[in-house]
């Protein structure tokens, strides 16, 4: 008997799968041995090349860009949260001869040690040296591995016993079909289609955008997260940051400078990264997030929660924060952010950490968790009024990148402009040239031009902005659902996630016409297209953790089939 699985998406999710999944079958001794003779593997990947995925490949980014995240959160093994750290840590020498910068010896970088970023790309050869050890060592267990590079699937269609895939060869144009008892859906980030001339829907790849867009134009950013500070850091690399006597940063143009504005509608940068401590939370405690979820299972409400978000902060400052301004923002985002990364660097705690980040940080490994217990109207409202706010706090900005934005501001190349709710945006093709139209600070009304636009708003939620053909197929043929039931004795709350609806601790794929996943077949979701619904869903630990709990149903499955076919 042989069991095949297909992988579609050869990025982070599919290595940290294949890693556990070999992990876990070579700590079974001769029982994972016996698994893995009768399993064989498929991955296709768009690209050429198998383990960075879009956001870490070298094709698509620029030594100026660093991962958001801390090295430590970065790990393929949702166990080992120091894998990063320990494929790092023979490579300084790889990182000098790359002429890339090493955080953990670069003072000017002005990391905490816990919490270090260094370049997507060096990210990405962490993973794809992890997926290529994954591959030899899968092979040398006995389980048969085959990569397909260049390789779209395009049609996903059950059969009697699993699935039939359409796959279309990007390399030669040949399309052919396969089978697989199961499958992982893992194809990552998507961008919209191009809706106009000289408007780009992702920031990637890096050098098309300072390929195509010329120096000295003005340049419209889609909002002011993560990914716009990427945007001005790749517009703005042709020219050099320098360190002044006093610490702060400088910018050093080269030739005529491209003039950019973040458009956002809620006018808010992420907070900077600060120093974290073990300082131990009283009241927002994993422990009562767990009691209130004990207590109240798929109904948690959010009063409750920000009743002990605001208990825990005003234990540890003594007065409750202002929410207002923090939804509000500032009139100056310039003062603003120099005052958060002077914040970042000294802390607001006795150990000189950043207090409320210290606060939230404790209770991250259990976000996920407490996301999917509250009531499903909540969730929604959470979304719908907070998830920015909430996002701008957790995933912050690295103290070198918030820097280099406010010497560009400074520099009078960067500004931020707050849309709010009432806006238009069009394009206007005779005159080859964008207009934002929105409310001015007095109410009156302002209008912006400019010739080139970046969407760098982020990850769409819904699936229904995927422009891909195996996506626009699966909802074609119903073998998706983007919305979420929650049934109550007498009332059904709805959502439209606009998320591949899963099984949240198998993650499954539930079908639209059960509700249920298909009991007769193993199909898997994970990453970007959950994102509505697992809130960690981009996240690199997020992803690991989603991961090795496909990895563990998968071995168990493929123990029950084995057994029952030998005896």
């Amino acid at each position: 008997m042989e069991y095949s699985f297909a992988i579609i998406g050869g990025g982070l999710s599919a290595t940290s799968f294949l890693v556990q999944l070999v992990d876990k079958l070579s700590d079974q001794g001769a029982g994972g041995y016996r698994l893995a003779q009768e399993l064989s593997l498929a991955v296709f990947e768009r690209g050429k090349r198998f383990g960075p995925g879009m956001p870490h490949s070298g094709e698509n980014v620029l030594d100026c860009h660093i991962t958001n995240m801390c090295a430590k959160d970065m790990s393929v093994r949702s166990d080992q949260r120091d894998d990063f750290h320990c494929w790092l840590h023979n490579r300084a020498t790889t990182l000098k001869q790359k002429q890339l910068p090493d955080p953990a010896t670069d003072a000017s970088y002005g990391f905490f040690e816990d919490c270090l970023h260094y370049p997507r790309s060096v990210m990405g050869e962490y993973l794809h040296t992890r997926i290529s050890q994954a591959v030899e060592a899968a092979r040398e267990l006995g389980i048969s591995v085959t990569l397909y590079p260049h390789c779209e699937v395009v049609e996903l269609c059950p059969q009697t016993s699993g699935f039939s895939l359409g796959v279309a060869n990007n390399g030669n144009g040949e399309f052919v079909t396969c089978s697989a008892a199961a499958v992982l859906l893992a194809t990552g980030h998507w961008a919209e289609a191009s809706r106009f001339e000289h408007y780009y829907p992702s920031p990637w790849p890096a050098q098309r955008l300072r390929d195509r867009i010329p120096p000295g134009v003005q340049v419209g950013i889609l909002g002011s997260s993560l990914s716009a500070i990427e945007v001005a850091l790749t517009l703005s690399s042709e020219g050099e940051f320098v360190r002044n006597r006093d610490g702060t940063l400088r910018y050093h143009g080269a030739g005529k400078a491209r003039q950019m504005t973040f458009y956002s509608r809620n006018g808010l940068l992420p907070v900077v990264r600060g120093r974290i401590t073990k300082r131990r939370n009283r009241f927002l405690t994993r422990e009562r997030i767990y009691q209130l979820i004990d207590e109240n299972p798929k109904a948690v409400s959010l009063s409750a929660l920000f009743s002990l978000l605001n208990q825990e902060l005003c234990d540890a400052y003594g007065y409750l924060p202002d929410w207002h301004q923090l939804v509000s923002g500032s009139d100056d985002i310039p003062k603003r952010l120099e005052q958060q990364i002077e914040l970042a660097r000294n802390g607001d705690g006795a150990a000189g950490e950043l207090v409320w980040q210290t606060v939230l940080t404790e209770i991250f490994p259990v976000v996920r968790l407490l996301y999917l217990n509250l009531r499903l109207d909540e969730r929604e409202r959470f979304d719908r009024d907070f998830n920015t706010l909430f996002f701008m706090h957790a995933a912050t900005q690295p103290i070198i990148n918030a820097e280099k934005l406010l010497a560009l501001m400074k520099a009078g190349l960067v500004r931020l402009v707050r849309l709010g709710s009432d806006y238009q945006f069009d394009y206007h093709p005779d005159r080859k040239r964008f207009e934002f139209t929105y409310g001015g600070e007095d109410g009156e009304t302002k209008k912006d031009v400019c010739c080139h636009v970046v969407n760098a708003s982020g990850q769409p939620r819904s699936i229904d902005t995927d422009p891909s053909p195996l996506i626009r197929h699966l909802i074609k043929q119903e073998l998706v659902q983007t919305v979420e039931y929650q049934r109550e004795k007498d009332h059904t709350y709805s959502y439209k996630t606009g998320s591949i609806i899963v099984e949240p601790e198998t993650h499954q794929v539930v079908l639209p016409a059960t509700g249920k996943p298909d009991p007769d077949r193993l199909f898997f979701a994970v990453g970007a297209m959950t994102r509505g619904q697992m809130i960690d869903a981009s996240m690199a630990h997020g992803l690991a953790t989603s991961t090795c709990a496909i990895a563990d149903l998968f071995i168990a499955k493929l123990t029950e089939q084995t057994n029952s076919f030998e005896s």
